[in-house]
């Protein structure tokens, strides 16, 4: 049951916010500048971005016996696979497909878009889910928000 959950909790945040509105708005809007054949990096952005959320989600449903979803939280705290190197991949992996777009389509609204994508993302975390990962897991999420850092990957050796 976790996994319908999360695939239609995934499947309506991520594919409005992350994919459908964004492509909507590069498609309004013209290219600011050209980015030429370097355009194509956006797609190993949006591989790696989508292959994130994916795995992310289902160690969300595999370790954590939950969803991603604010309603319906994991039950264990999450800090295998990707979660090891950053605490919040699945917005990263988020960013990194904004990324591709703005590669891609050069629009000024994307750009613009991707920084409020990364605020509310901020707001969301420190303000929201911090608190309550805190209030849930206590000493436990402490010891690993104090490890692994929030955003930019600590890619080291792993103990």
């Amino acid at each position: 049951m976790n996994t319908l959950k999360t695939f239609l909790y995934m499947g309506i945040m991520h594919g409005f916010f992350t994919f459908y509105f964004p492509y909507q708005l590069a498609s309004i809007d013209k290219p600011y500048f050209d980015f030429g054949l370097f355009r194509y990096v956006a797609f190993p952005f949006w591989v790696m971005g989508i292959l994130t959320i994916i795995w992310c989600s289902m160690d969300f449903i595999n370790k954590g016996r939950g969803t991603p979803a604010h309603v319906d939280p994991p039950k264990e705290l999450v800090i295998n696979g990707l979660y090891r190197y950053v605490r919040n991949p699945i917005y990263v992996g988020a960013l990194l497909i904004q990324l591709g777009y703005i590669l891609w389509f050069a629009s000024p609204l994307i750009m613009l878009y991707f920084l409020l994508f990364f605020l509310a993302f901020y707001v969301l975390v420190v303000f929201i889910e911090e608190p309550i990962l805190k209030n849930t897991f206590g000493a436990s999420y402490d010891e690993y928000s104090q490890r692994v850092p929030r955003w930019i990957p600590r890619i080291n050796k792993v103990s």
